[in-house]
Parts: structure tokens; C-alpha cells; sequence
């Protein structure tokens, strides 16, 4: 019991500095935040992501560094440390804080696959369903945690599905968004100018979020071996998707997400095409301006500006752009 706690006091402590960490990130991004705002492109769903989760991981990371404090400030008389049991006031709300966190930031992985996968509908459908089963998964495990009378066995089992139906969630909607960047760079990799491919694997890393899935891979195994890691990781494991979903959020607001439409010409990440003479397009192939316009086009709803005529205005900007680069 003296490792469990000795843990949870770790977790709580390389907590702190990935908390600090986070709240730097969300300032950045709520700057971003309010410039798309000035310029009228405000994304209602990226802005209600991004306050949902600064509320629960601001509520999730102070409920655990509280909970700590007061554990050490009030010790029993017999030296031990009491950090509440799993279904007191502190652990329910602290938790609740915890799941609601994870089944947003798995809602908004899904939003992303979707996007990127140019609104297919049967892409989703089994990450859907998959979603569904986490949630309930989820409220089983808060239900679970509730009750005094609940088994030890009982709390490590309900744990243990929601911790598997997080990660085979986060695993599908990573490898679908990886692919399908991995495949779009690779088609057009031999018409671009400058093409850094360092460059090209950390976005897929970024929006992929799979630093966030490889976290859910070690708890998963750290749960299983019944290590005391595991209460590291998941005192950690809330600031870590607070700090990945808003570098996402960061990306796709700065235009620099993959296909974005409205800020690809100017990001790091925005295609060049090299014109040339004697380029041809045999019919059946896809030519350069078509491919420029899919690829630019595969995030229109997380950019698109709620005004007619500026959606008008960038079309034909964009439309112009892709014509003289790709001029001979």
C-alpha cells in the first residue's frame, strides 16, 4: 500500500509541471481562438472542444494536487497518509472529471477522422460505435467507483474496459488519420518544392495525437501487470490530452492542418507545385489543380468562414493560387 501511495504522490507531482505545461498551450490556443473570432472564422466546435476541456483538466489536475495537499497536511495519528477512499467526495469528483475528459477528447478524434476522411460517413460509423461502448464502459466505471461495497476485483475489471475501449477507439482513429495523410502525401511527394519529411511525420504525429495513444498503450499494460506505474500515468494522463488535443486544435485554427483551405498557402506545411513545359496529364490521371483542390478542400468545415462572400472571396483567391503555380 506504501508503493501505491508513494506513486500517487509521484503522479501527483510530474502532474503539476504537465498541468503547467497545458495552461500555457491553452492560452496560446485560446489566442488563436480570439483572432479567428476578430476575423469572423470561429469554429463553434473547435471552441466548445477546446472550454470543455480547459474546464474538466483544470477541474481533473486541482482536484489531484488539493487532494495530495490536504492528505499530507492532515496525517493520521499513526503517521499514515489518508488520500480518501475511491468512493469519497474528492475520488468522484476527481474521476467523473477524468472520464468526462477522455470521452471528449475521443469524441473530438472521431470529429477529426471524419474531416480528414472528407466527411465519409462510413469511415465513422465503426469508430461510432466503438465511441458508444466507451462511453458506456465509462459511466459503469463511475458507477462502479460509487459504491463502498464494491470488490477490488470488481473496480480493476470495470477500469480495465474502459482503459481498452479508450485505447482500441484511439487506435482506429489514429491509424485511419494516418493513413490517410501518409496517402495523400505520397501521391503528391514528387510535385512538391521543398518537401521536408521531418516535417511531414511530426504533423502526422501532432494530429494523429498518437503520443496520446502510445500513454494509453503503457496504462493499459501497466494495469495489467498490476504495477504501481500505472498510478503515474494516470495522474499524468489527463494534462497529456489537454496538451495533444490543443496542439491539434492550435493546427487546424492556424489553417495548418492537413487539407486545411484557408491557411495552407501561408503554413509550413502548405504544397508547392513545381510547373513544367513538357508536363502532361494523360485522361485518367489526376491533374495538378485537381489534386491541389482535393487536398485543400478535405478540412473546408474547420476553416470555413460563416460569411458568404468571404467564403467567395477565398475560393477565388485559392482557385488563382493553384492556376499560376501550377502554370507552365
Amino acid at each position: 500500500m506504501a508503493n501505491a501511495i508513494e506513486s500517487a504522490f509521484v503522479g501527483a507531482y510530474l502532474s503539476t509541471f504537465l498541468y503547467g505545461a497545458y495552461i500555457v498551450i491553452a492560452y496560446h490556443c485560446s489566442l488563436v481562438m480570439y483572432h479567428r473570432y476578430k476575423t469572423k472564422q470561429l469554429h463553434m466546435y473547435l471552441l466548445g472542444t477546446h472550454v470543455t476541456l480547459f474546464l474538466l483538466i483544470n477541474l481533473r489536475c486541482m482536484t489531484t494536487i488539493i487532494r495530495t495537499l490536504y492528505g499530507i497536511t492532515h496525517q493520521e495519528p499513526d503517521g499514515t497518509i489518508n488520500l480518501h477512499p475511491l468512493w469519497s467526495s474528492w475520488s468522484l469528483v476527481e474521476n467523473s472529471a477524468w472520464v468526462l475528459t477522455i470521452l471528449v477528447a475521443d469524441a473530438f478524434l472521431i470529429y477529426r477522422t471524419f474531416i480528414v476522411w472528407m466527411n465519409r460517413c462510413t469511415v465513422v460509423f465503426v469508430p461510432l460505435l466503438l465511441f458508444a461502448a466507451d462511453a458506456g464502459t465509462g459511466i459503469y466505471l463511475l458507477v462502479i467507483l460509487a459504491k463502498s461495497t464494491t470488490m477490488l476485483h470488481r473496480q480493476l475489471n470495470a477500469n480495465r474496459y474502459f482503459g481498452i475501449m479508450t485505447l482500441v477507439v484511439n487506435i482506429v482513429c489514429t491509424a485511419l488519420i494516418s493513413y490517410r495523410i501518409w496517402t495523400v502525401r505520397r501521391k503528391v511527394s514528387g510535385t512538391r518544392l521543398g518537401a521536408d519529411p521531418l516535417t511531414g511525420v511530426i504533423a502526422l504525429v501532432v494530429e494523429s495525437a498518437a503520443v496520446y495513444t502510445v500513454l494509453l498503450i503503457c496504462l493499459i499494460i501497466a494495469l495489467g501487470l498490476g504495477s504501481f506505474i500505472y498510478y503515474v500515468l494516470f495522474d499524468m494522463q489527463a494534462a497529456v490530452v489537454g496538451i495533444v488535443f490543443s496542439m491539434i486544435i492550435i493546427r487546424v485554427s492556424q489553417g495548418q492542418g492537413h487539407g486545411d483551405s484557408t491557411g495552407a498557402a501561408a503554413s509550413s506545411g502548405a504544397i508547392r507545385w513545381q510547373g513544367s513545359a513538357d508536363v502532361t496529364n494523360p485522361p485518367g490521371e489526376e491533374t495538378c489543380t485537381n489534386l491541389e483542390v482535393r487536398l485543400e478542400t478535405l478540412h473546408n468545415d474547420d476553416v470555413e468562414a460563416p460569411h458568404a462572400d468571404l467564403k467567395t472571396s477565398n475560393g477565388t483567391d485559392h482557385e488563382s493560387a493553384v492556376l499560376a503555380t501550377c502554370k507552365p
